[in-house]
């Protein structure tokens, strides 16, 4: 009698831990070597492309342009993970022509031809924070507060 308890406490206890890690598993993504890369190249290189925005546009057109399609690959590359919604959703904003991130950096850049160092070295803050949500996601060091 006592062996059929114990096997059976056994099998659900087993049960029960597989399912959890299994839960676990699914839940949190995990570490993209590729992605963290990426993000920080990315940060590195836009903020490196926004000092020369003191500069006319015309002069870094074709480096405002590989940086856009670096970007647009990022997002794409995030957008193609599973359980990646949240991360995704930071790219867009990133992207975003309308947004205070680098998508609306660089528009401005093109609309105003050249910027001013005391806006371009505020608009760095903002925009690096930008990429930190993406690296710190990416990391594992941010935990998405909402399930993916």
């Amino acid at each position: 009698m006592k062996k059929t308890t114990y096997s059976t406490t056994f099998l659900l206890s087993t049960l029960t831990l597989s399912l959890f890690i299994s839960a676990c598993t699914m839940a949190t993504p995990r570490f993209d070597k590729v992605a963290y890369e990426k993000a920080v190249s990315l940060k590195v290189d836009s903020i490196a492309l926004m000092d020369k925005s003191i500069e006319p546009y015309m002069t870094h057109e074709s480096e405002v342009k590989v940086l856009s399609l670096r970007l647009e690959k990022a997002y794409e590359y995030a957008k193609g993970k599973p359980k990646n919604q949240i991360i995704t959703k930071q790219w867009l904003i990133i992207n975003d022509p309308e947004k205070h991130q680098i998508g609306g950096f660089l528009k401005r850049w093109k609309e105003k031809e050249t910027l001013s160092k005391l806006f371009v070295n505020e608009a760095k803050k903002t925009i690096a924070d930008g990429f930190d949500q993406v690296i710190g996601l990416e990391s594992g060091l941010i935990k998405a507060k909402n399930a993916e």
